[in-house]
């Protein structure tokens, strides 16, 4: 085996350039024991025949519950928990220097920071929610109009002056929740046991609700100390398909594991859908019990998957003992036992592989045939007469950019953690690998030592690299942050770029929802983007572990720092084309699916960002209310959300026949048309609302259709596109429509539908400029950020057609001949304009 290795690494140039280790070695040293050997094209299916039976796995009220789960998903609310998160995280993170010196008595110390911050929170909350149950006890919920009780919640009025915005934004999110949960009682009650069977009363249904709340709480805390479970997202988009009767997938095999707030949302939101619709009170006390304890149920899973390996040690913990295990070989020792140590935490913190080789070939097969392999590779740079002029290097590099600290100087601390980062991004790039890869020595030593290149020219000096392998031109390196602290959270590039942005940069470099960079700085600086921009490129990396807000936790740059609030959201996806556009380095971006710059949150270990520093710049947060419930005069903290740019939703409701879609102007859009329109220069008016819709049209909507389209349909639980899972044996077999019917199919339907909405969605907002700009003229005048016009089209006719090819795709319909079926054909909508950011 040994042999075979050798065989295979003699045939390999490593991505070193090894004068440097030669000019340090004295002799050749004895070497130990080694380690082991190596968008498809489819026919539109709407110009076929459909026939549907009357078969309804889901059964009657599945109609009102994934109404209930549409009106409940809240966006922003995942933002709120984000900014939770972080703030409860402020609690405690200037009192603890180091958390791994802590040991066990960390996660005691953080819960007792924690509860002592969400206790006010938690008291007000449920407070609330007593004081909604109280008014409908004894009452008989047939008997309440839908007025009635918009009424009554508007009449609710609460003084929270000792909250901080982002408590009193989650305060108002439950508030929003409970009041749906309500409005749902009150239509199953109007519709009567004989159409929806037994209903419990509604403060019964609450009291429950409530009991959600601080298990929420907990699982916000375990999100800010890294403690989520990976396989929380499949696990809570299985709940609402075993209650309506769908055939869930194994929650191992959904594709998306990733410790995400939206899964907590989604969590939460399908407990309180499935309280509202329990039929006996024993069946509210198990759903909430399950909730309690999810994440103890999920972990026993992912125990049982991976073949009862658990997480023994932290990942921090292990990365700082793999370094202080490299210190600590003698001369001539192997590092391959170390790195076999190390390599189990590390598999499961970055996930790329670990889930095949798990369940295909074997955990320590794979462990110890990368450790053999990787041994070899990093040997030469362990001895410490290499290390410690490694270590020097690495300080003269990147010194004015980091600042290392003293102590550093001198020592080998920075070789070997240099030799970690390279083992960390080694397993993070072995990404693509399939079965037979496995399986195979020779495939998986190519895609470890190409993993390998990648790895070692990222975190070594580039003197020490092969000049074709260096990923930039500068004299520069990744170093972990923050230095003061044994936990890594992110890496820092040691380069900082001075740059100049000119208009047509700035219009084509893409942020997050594919919006132009433009926008971001128009919008959140207030900069004039038909001009120049001078800056200053700051670049960073997400480590395991890390989030955006930690990096801006840990930076002291002018805006980017922990006093600038929000300061998080000015951090942006470096892809490969935003590197090569700004820096003119492509090979310094990290491009990744569209799904990941959906969002701010949905940033995971080796993303890499970019902080834009420029004179004068300063985050705008507009001081206004960011909360729909009511308030006593000084009862409203301050608002801390930074001005929001454009942006677009589109909900197609498949049990309404309804489609609607919400277009929101940032305040910078919405002010720059009406100085336009107040000049009386309706042309230029109209240009400028031209170019905003179109833009967002065609840039955001096209281009996150599986974000931005919330499906509402009894066979679509999950409720946006990429949220379903990828496996065929959850769609019926339509041969008919091909073999990569399913998923593809509905995506296919959705991309259609939003295709001809956009454009019909244009003519209607250029319509509604030319005879209603007064009324947009109002709205922007109020004090809230930015306007929203909201169109309307109901009972679409085709809709239902549509909705029964969903269902068949999904498994819940029988599919024959397709016939006729053709998209909606859509009038004229019905528009409404609103102050501030209202999706539904």
């Amino acid at each position: 085996m040994d042999r075979n290795m050798n065989g295979v690494l003699s045939q390999y140039e490593t991505p070193f350039a090894d004068v440097f280790v030669r000019e340090q070695e004295e002799a050749p040293a004895e070497t130990g024991p080694q380690g082991n050997n190596y968008i498809f094209e489819i026919d539109s299916p709407f110009s076929r025949t459909y026939e549907t039976t009357d078969r309804d796995a889901a059964g009657p009220l599945s109609a009102g519950y994934v109404s209930l789960l549409s009106e409940l998903n809240d966006a922003e609310f995942t933002e709120t928990l984000y900014e939770l998160a972080n703030e409860v995280e402020d609690t405690w993170r200037s009192k603890v220097s180091n958390e791994l010196a802590m040991g066990s008595n960390y996660i005691p110390f953080v819960t007792r920071q924690a509860n002592e911050y969400f206790e006010p929170l938690l008291r007000e909350t449920t407070g609330m929610i007593d004081k909604v149950s109280e008014h409908f006890t004894g009452n008989n919920l047939a008997d309440h109009s839908m007025a009635e009780l918009e009424s009554y919640f508007d009449r609710m009025e609460f003084n929270h002056g000792a909250f901080s915005p982002v408590q009193e934004q989650f305060f108002g999110k439950i508030f929003n929740k409970v009041k749906s949960a309500v409005k749902t009682g009150i239509d199953l009650a109007k519709k009567g046991v004989a159409a929806v069977g037994k209903i419990l009363p509604v403060n019964v249904i609450l009291n429950k609700i409530k009991g959600l709340v601080k298990p929420l709480l907990e699982k916000v805390l375990k999100f800010a100390i890294g403690k989520l479970p990976q396989n929380l997202r499949p696990y809570a988009q299985t709940l609402s398909k075993k209650y309506l009767n769908l055939e869930a997938e194994a929650a191992g095999d959904a594709g998306q594991h990733e410790a995400d707030l939206e899964a907590v949302q989604m969590e939460f939101d399908n407990h309180i859908a499935q309280l509202v619709f329990s039929s006996n009170e024993s069946e509210t006390d198990h759903i909430v019990a399950e909730y309690e304890l999810s994440f103890d149920n999920i972990e026993r899973l992912t125990s049982y998957e991976t073949g009862g390996y658990v997480e023994k040690q932290s990942y921090p913990a292990a990365r700082e003992q793999f370094i202080g295990e490299l210190k600590s070989l003698q001369p001539g020792e192997s590092p391959a036992p170390a790195i076999e140590r190390f390599l189990p935490a590390a598999l499961i913190a970055l996930q790329p592989v670990i889930k095949m080789a798990l369940t295909i070939i074997g955990r320590q097969k794979v462990i110890n045939f990368l450790a053999g392999l990787l041994a070899k590779l990093v040997e030469k740079y362990v001895p410490a007469n290499v290390a410690k002029p490694l270590a020097a290097s690495i300080i003269d590099v990147g010194m004015s950019a980091i600042g290392f600290e003293t102590a550093e100087t001198g020592k080998t601390d920075l070789a070997y953690e240099a030799i970690a980062n390279t083992v960390e991004g080694t397993i993070q790039h072995m990404t693509g690998l399939d079965e037979a890869a496995l399986n195979d020595q020779e495939a998986l030593t190519m895609h470890l030592l190409e993993a390998f290149e990648q790895a070692a020219a990222d975190h070594f000096p580039p003197q020490y690299i092969r000049e074709e392998l260096r990923p930039t031109r500068q004299k520069a390196l990744w170093v972990s942050m923050p230095r003061a602290g044994a936990v890594k959270l992110y890496k820092k590039f040691t380069h900082v770029y001075e740059i100049m942005i000119d208009p047509k940069a700035a219009a084509t470099v893409k942020t997050y929802r594919n919006l132009p960079l433009s926008n971001f700085l128009k919008d959140k600086y207030g900069i004039d983007t038909a001009k120049p921009v001078k800056a200053k490129v700051h670049i960073y990396e997400i480590a395991s572990g890390g989030k955006l807000s930690t990096i801006s936790r840990f930076e002291n740059l002018p805006g980017l720092n922990a006093r600038q609030p929000r300061a998080w959201v000015q951090l942006l996806p470096l892809s490969t084309e935003a590197s090569a556009m700004l820096l003119k380095e492509p090979a310094l971006g990290r491009s990744v699916p569209t799904r990941k710059t959906a969002t701010r949150f949905r940033a995971t270990a080796g993303q890499r960002f970019y902080y834009l520093e420029i004179d004068g710049a300063r985050l705008r947060i507009p001081q206004v209310k960011r909360t729909d419930h009511q308030t006593t005069e000084n009862g409203q903290p301050v608002a801390g959300t930074e001005s929001r740019s454009a942006d677009v939703q589109v909900v197609l409701n498949f049990v309404k026949s309804e489609i609607r879609l919400n277009y929101y102007f940032s305040e910078e859009d919405a002010s720059g048309i009406v100085e336009n329109l107040n000049k009386s220069d309706f042309l230029t008016a109209a240009m400028h609302v031209r170019n905003a819709v179109k833009g967002v049209l065609g840039d955001i909507l096209k281009k996150n259709i599986g974000s931005k389209v919330k499906i509402v349909h009894e066979a679509v639980p999950e409720l946006y596109f990429e949220h379903i899972g990828d496996q065929q044996e959850q769609f019926a077999p339509l041969d008919v429509l091909g073999k990569l019917a399913g998923k593809d199919m509905i995506g296919k339907i959705v991309e259609a539908m939003t295709e001809k909405l956009s454009g019909k969605a244009y003519d209607a907002v250029a319509a509604f400029f030319k005879a209603r700009a007064a009324e947009f003229k109002t709205a922007q005048a109020a004090p809230q950020d930015g306007v929203t016009i909201k169109l309307v089209w109901t009972n679409v006719q085709g809709m239902s057609a549509i909705k029964a090819v969903i269902s068949a795709i999904r498994g819940n319909l029988s599919l024959g001949n397709l016939s006729d079926l053709s998209f909606p054909n859509l009038t004229a909508p019905e528009i409404s304009i609103v102050a501030d950011k209202k999706f539904d």
